[in-house]
């Protein structure tokens, strides 16, 4: 994932407040899972090596623990790509997991982190604990939710590959498994690394309806939540179109992206799991189940059919160093 810092003067303090039941979140599964995630023999999950197949496997068997046995479904993905003039494959699998909602033929819940990373370069590995195994961590933890307070609607746990090479794993997606049924996309991408307490929602400037759902989530998690990061003047600092949830936003579906902004880790071979605020971790952990229970409950109000695909288009973003 590609952004850049905005301004703090343009960002809404959420203020947290005790109110109703609160979803429970396994905070210790999705820790244990970023840090086998980005650990050294994972070799920093670069699209297309050994080390990405074996987090992909990893993923896998442990999803498939909490889901009675039966493993998410593997999907293959080539797609041709140009980047600084070079025309190559992006080479991936993608994994999705559906649990089925009270509601089968209703709108779906779209939960997604890409869990591919930087890989080795130059004799260094980038291990990406905050990009993405931390977003990676939090889906299991929404997984093990819902499986023991099943959705209303069908909710589908997307485990995303090649990110990095300009979300063209997300894009795949889109293309090949949307049908017209509605949707909303939850993207979690970089959660971890928020020293301060802070992270930021984007989405709803472009589906003002999500804003009040997402206040609603972070009443009872120690966190502040901020609106931002979604406005075209924003310029290098509209992050709609920098991650996975892009390649929905293309298609009209809404989106909510949880994510922190740029820091000293950020593809760099510091991005390591010693140097994660843990405690903050926790609490972006539990923001993002809160927040897919309360989409859950409020789907049918904000989910969009797919439309015509957008002029903006994920797949031309460039995440490289």
């Amino acid at each position: 994932m590609k952004h850049y810092w905005l301004a703090a003067s343009a960002a809404l303090f959420i203020a947290c407040s005790p109110a109703g039941p609160t979803p429970k979140a396994d905070v210790s599964l999705a820790t244990e899972v970023m840090r086998v995630l980005s650990a050294d023999d994972m070799q920093g999950r670069r699209a297309g090596t050994e080390g990405n197949t074996k987090a992909r496997r990893y993923i896998s068997e442990q999803a498939a623990l909490l889901n009675g046995g039966i493993a998410p479904e593997e999907q293959s993905l080539v797609r041709s790509m140009t980047r600084r003039g070079k025309t190559f494959d992006a080479v991936g699998t993608n994994l999705v997991l559906i649990i089925p909602g009270q509601n089968p033929s209703g709108p779906i819940l779209e939960v997604t982190a890409h869990f591919d990373h930087l890989g080795a370069q130059g004799g260094e590995v980038f291990n990406g604990a905050d990009d993405n195994a931390s977003g990676v961590g939090a889906l299991f933890s929404i997984l093990k939710s819902f499986r023991e307070d099943p959705p209303q609607h069908e909710v589908r746990i997307v485990w995303l590959d090649t990110e990095e090479m300009g979300l063209t794993g997300a894009k795949d997606y889109v293309d090949t498994q949307l049908d017209d049924r509605p949707r909303v996309n939850l993207n979690l991408d970089m959660i971890a690394q928020n020293e301060a307490g802070t992270i930021y929602a984007a989405g709803t400037h472009h589906t003002p309806a999500l804003r009040p759902l997402i206040e609603k989530a972070a009443e009872t998690v120690d966190i502040d939540v901020r609106f931002g990061h979604d406005r075209p003047e924003d310029g290098a600092n509209d992050w709609t179109t920098q991650s996975d949830h892009g390649a929905f936003h293309a298609v009209g579906i809404p989106f909510v992206y949880f994510g922190v902004e740029d820091h000293p880790h950020y593809h760099r071979t510091t991005d390591e799991f010693e140097t994660i605020p843990v405690a903050r971790y926790h609490a972006a952990v539990q923001l993002a189940v809160n927040t897919a229970h309360v989409l859950d409950d409020n789907l049918q109000s904000i989910a969009t059919p797919c439309t015509a695909p957008q002029s903006e288009d994920p797949a031309a973003i460039s995440t490289e160093l």
